[in-house]
């Protein structure tokens, strides 16, 4: 009998295996051999799939530097008719007008492949289900298949009986606009996993996993309480246990969407962007004379932040606003001919993997630098500046804090222990949040493998107890309090689309 437990992370990904006696962490990476593999995805324009560190760094290889050429691709015709106006009263045809279009898309035409990072964050979204790739449609699900299939394909060379069940994390609650998001999310992911090769499977509460892994080796005593504070790539997620009859209960769980995407995403806005041009002021021809203005920043913003898009920006309108505020010279220049090499070379990508490793950083120094040598750029980052990024997403985490403990009817000195996990929650910042609020009991704990390992132990304690593994079903608000397995009590088993058997 083995326990497996496989996290699905935002950002990175985990198997753990616990055979009763020993827990282990599973290599990942073929080449490098590391247990903790960055959750991506490249597809060439041939249909071949790599994932992992090989994804970015064929990613890499193949797009970063390239010279991108757009090519307007005809995509369909609008018409459009027009009547009951003074221009179409008296025509002989009844009275109306009728336009036809020609609708052209710019397409580039050499991009060798698409990587996909975070696409956990796309589960949940209504809006989203299928996405563009060359010339074919590929659904949310299928571009989450292959990393799955990536992780069950480490557990090959396991010794694995009938009964055996891979519990796969998921977030308290999946992102999403809809009120059925997590509904959504939780068919999508058990239809990937189907796809991967997952026979047997639940989908488990990724914090009551992190709490899970930590208690092994530090019991609560009876009557105690624990919060889990697993702050990851995507999303802030918290569960309340405590220790009844020998067992961990669940007492409340809560999840907002915010994660350190949206830090990095915030940093580039605040700190790389005016070495972009953002602010600049130029001047440009309008009639006969040329007129001081603001470079027009906004049309280039949000492509930068949405890095896998980025080509976009090679259109021929936007190049020759471009290229004509380059030749203002001065500092406007510079920022502008920096920002033509991120267009031109494809780097957005570039320069997010340098806030990165800028962000790490500061967990451990007072002040470190967003590098990106292709673009001669060097910008200082201090924590006290992290800081300030982070502050309103840390709003939102101290009030789902003070959600979650009033769901469980407790006050914060109710609590034993606050186990932070996830690579958010090494943060500066975060950790001061959480000594405040709860002096002297926050602990860190395995931020990158303490969910694969709770689930490792949650999967082998469900199936020594005999029980019979059920469908993933979720904690959606209003549910009946569940089990640190994920069930709430007296439910009968649910298929994959979320029904009572023998309920529709």
């Amino acid at each position: 009998m083995l326990g497996i437990g496989i996290d699905f992370g935002t950002t990175n990904s985990t198997v753990a295996v616990y055979d009763g006696q020993r827990l282990r962490y599973l290599p990942l990476e073929p080449v490098a051999g590391g247990e903790v593999m960055p959750t991506a995805l490249y597809l060439s324009r041939d249909r071949q799939a790599e994932v992992g560190r090989a994804a970015i760094d064929r990613y890499t290889l193949d797009n970063s530097g390239r010279t991108v050429q757009l090519t307007a691709e005809e995509v369909g015709a609008i018409t459009v008719t027009v009547a009951g106006t003074d221009a179409t009263r008296g025509l002989e045809d009844g009275g109306s007008i009728t336009h036809s279009f020609e609708v052209h898309a710019w397409t580039d035409q050499d991009l060798p492949g698409r990587l996909f990072r975070s696409v956990k964050r796309w589960l949940g979204s209504a809006s989203v289900e299928r996405v563009r790739v060359f010339d074919a449609h590929y659904r949310i699900v299928a571009l989450a298949t292959p990393v799955l299939s990536h992780l069950r394909e480490a557990l090959a060379d396991e010794k694995r009986s009938a009964s055996d069940v891979a519990f796969i994390g998921r977030p308290v609650r999946y992102e999403g606009r809809t009120a059925d998001a997590n509904e959504i999310a939780v068919a999508r992911m058990t239809e990937a996993c189907r796809h991967a090769g997952f026979r047997r499977m639940q989908l488990f509460p990724e914090p009551i996993a992190a709490a899970r892994s930590y208690l092994e080796e530090r019991p609560l005593a009876e009557g105690e309480t624990a919060l889990a504070f697993d702050f990851g790539g995507g999303t802030l997620d918290l569960s309340v246990v405590e220790s009844r009859d020998g067992q961990l209960a669940l007492r409340a769980t809560h999840g907002v969407p915010i994660g350190g995407d949206e830090i990095d995403r915030r940093l580039y806005r605040a700190k790389v962007f005016p070495e972009l041009g953002e602010g600049s002021r130029v001047h440009r021809p309008v009639l006969d004379e040329w007129r001081e203005e603001d470079f027009p920043f906004d049309r280039f913003g949000d492509r930068l932040l949405n890095w896998a898009l980025a080509y976009d920006l090679n259109r021929p309108e936007l190049l020759e606003i471009l290229v004509q505020g380059m030749r203002e010279g001065g500092d406007a220049g510079r920022c502008l001919e920096r920002l033509y090499s991120v267009v031109k070379g494809n780097l957005s990508y570039s320069v997010f993997q340098a806030i990165e490793r800028a962000k790490v950083a500061l967990s451990e120094v007072e002040r470190s630098e967003i590098v990106v040598e292709d673009l001669d750029l060097r910008v200082p980052l201090e924590r006290a500046e992290l800081d300030a990024v982070v502050t309103p997403l840390l709003e939102q985490a101290d009030a789902a804090l003070e959600e979650v403990l009033a769901s469980a009817g407790l006050a914060a000195d109710d609590l034993s222990v606050v186990v932070r996990t996830g690579g958010s929650s090494r943060l500066d910042a975060v950790i001061r949040l959480l000594e405040r609020r709860f002096p002297g009991r926050v602990v860190e704990h395995d931020p990158f493998t303490s969910i694969a390992a709770g689930l490792a132990l949650a999967s082998w304690e469900e199936v020594a107890r005999g029980q019979r593994p059920r469908s993933p079903d979720g904690h959606a608000e209003g549910q009946r309090p569940r089990s640190p397995a994920g069930h709430a009590e007296g439910q009968r088993p649910r298929s994959p689309a979320g029904h009572a058997k023998g309920h529709r």
